[in-house]
This record gives structure tokens, C-alpha cells and sequence, in this order.
């Protein structure tokens, strides 16, 4: 969950600094898991990992001035984890439309997947990071 943080950090520090990527040299499965998901959601070009595993650079699609006003926010941390159920998810899916949530379902593979497809597959889980857009 460390990890967590200092990739939220990086990544928000970079933006707003209007860089064209960020290089990340603690990571693990979670947060690589993560940059998929915000490539998936458009918030990030893409990550490259070097051969050794040790260190992700993460390139960042054209800075423009709408990616400027994102911001990613950890709402789970290491001293504090939030779960959410599926009735909670879908009522701050109809308070909060415009934000995204990134969740950890509870299955075999903890899955880590958006809002939208938690409430698709009918799954609860740890909320991780919301994204402000």
C-alpha cells in the first residue's frame, strides 16, 4: 500500500508539472495493476518496465489543459482501508458520476478494476483511489 502512495504521489506531482513521463522505481503488482487501469482510463499513455524490474517509467499522453485538472486521490491508505459494498457502490455511483474510483474486488485474483465494471459484476471490495477529472 506504500507503493500506492509514492506511485499517487509521482503521478500527480508529474502532472501538474506538465511532464512527459515520470520514472517510478518502487512499484509492485498493485500498482502496476493501477497504471493498467489508468492507461485503460486514458490518464496515462503508457508504462514501460525495464528488463531488471527496476524501474517503470510512465509516459503521459499530450499535457493538455483538461488532464491538467485531474488529480488522483488515495482514499484508502496503509493505517486505513475503506470497503465499499455493492449497495454503497452503486448509491456513490449516483451521487459522484463524473469521478472515477478504482476498487480491489475480493475474488481469486483480486481483481483491481473500476466503478463501472464492480457494478456490472456485482462486486464489493477495498475502494483504492478516486480520480478527479
Amino acid at each position: 500500500m506504500l507503493y500506492l502512495v509514492y506511485l499517487v504521489n509521482s503521478l500527480n506531482s508529474a502532472i501538474r508539472l506538465r511532464k512527459s513521463s515520470v520514472i517510478i522505481t518502487k512499484f509492485n503488482s498493485l500498482t502496476l495493476a493501477i497504471l493498467k487501469i489508468l492507461q485503460k482510463l486514458n490518464i496515462i499513455e503508457s508504462f514501460l518496465i525495464n528488463p531488471d524490474f527496476t524501474k517503470c517509467t510512465v509516459f503521459f499522453n499530450n499535457i493538455k489543459s483538461d488532464v491538467l485538472d485531474r488529480k488522483i486521490i488515495c482514499i484508502s491508505k496503509p493505517n486505513r482501508y475503506i470497503y465499499y459494498s455493492i449497495n454503497d457502490l452503486i448509491h456513490l455511483r449516483s451521487i459522484d458520476t463524473y469521478n472515477d474510483y478504482i476498487i480491489s474486488i475480493n475474488d481469486k485474483n483480486s481483481t483491481i478494476i473500476n466503478i463501472d465494471d464492480a457494478i456490472r459484476l456485482h462486486k464489493g471490495g477495498l475502494l483504492l483511489l478516486k480520480i478527479n477529472k
